[in-house]
């Protein structure tokens, strides 16, 4: 898994770079770039860790950071450079967005009961994850759900939105420490096969609303 991760998170950057370099390309698809590279460190520390002692490393460790610093730039993306085109702020859409913190709060609900199963010391990258996991999950969930716009960003980006749910889900299950080795292992295959496709779909949204 170790080295599925590393070569998803390597393939997903490498699409990036070559995606940025042959074409203009918005601030968001950037900001999205950064946060592959991101988990990709994590990955990387990750596989050397596992190739130098022999097994992958438990609990909290640098490779999380990794994680973590990902999450925080698909948020940055969504804040910072979609949001405010995406969401107008309308009134009439409040329910919208009270239905997207259900998102947040599934990921809430999955961490207590894993802190309550296991304690909170074999949970504490789930922990760690549940805060940036939760935020990138509202902003993906109500970008989904919400009605259309005129710019048309809410429609072309939907498929992103879609696979970043997914992706989140995925990688919260494989720290949940009471799953399966089984479900945790399904988990994180689902998640490296999402990674890959992430900055494509991203990318083919991109040019629908701004090129």
């Amino acid at each position: 898994m170790t080295t599925m991760r590393l070569c998803a998170a390597l393939a997903a950057v490498c699409y990036g770079v070559f995606a940025c370099t042959r074409k203009k390309l918005p601030l968001f698809f950037k900001i999205l770039l950064y946060g592959c590279i991101s988990y990709l460190m994590g990955a990387l520390f990750t596989a050397c860790y596992t190739l130098v002692y022999q097994a992958p490393p438990r609990g909290f460790h640098v490779g999380v950071l990794g994680n973590i610093g990902a999450y925080f730039f698909l948020l940055s993306a969504y804040f910072g450079a979609i949001d405010r085109l995406a969401d107008g702020g309308e009134a009439a859409y409040r329910g919208y967005r009270l239905a997207a913190l259900l998102a947040p709060l599934l990921i809430a609900g999955i961490a207590l009961s894993a802190v309550v199963q296991s304690g909170p010391a074999a949970c504490l990258p789930l922990l760690l994850l549940a805060v940036p996991v939760g935020l990138t999950l509202y902003f993906a969930c109500k970008h989904l759900i919400l009605p259309d716009v005129e710019m048309g960003i809410i429609r072309v980006m939907r498929p992103y939105n879609f696979l970043v749910i997914l992706f989140c889900l995925c990688e919260t299950l494989t720290q949940v420490p009471q799953l399966l080795p089984n479900v945790q292992t399904a988990a994180g295959i689902g998640a490296c096969l999402i990674l890959v496709f992430l900055l494509p779909v991203a990318e083919r949204g991109v040019r629908k609303w701004f090129m």
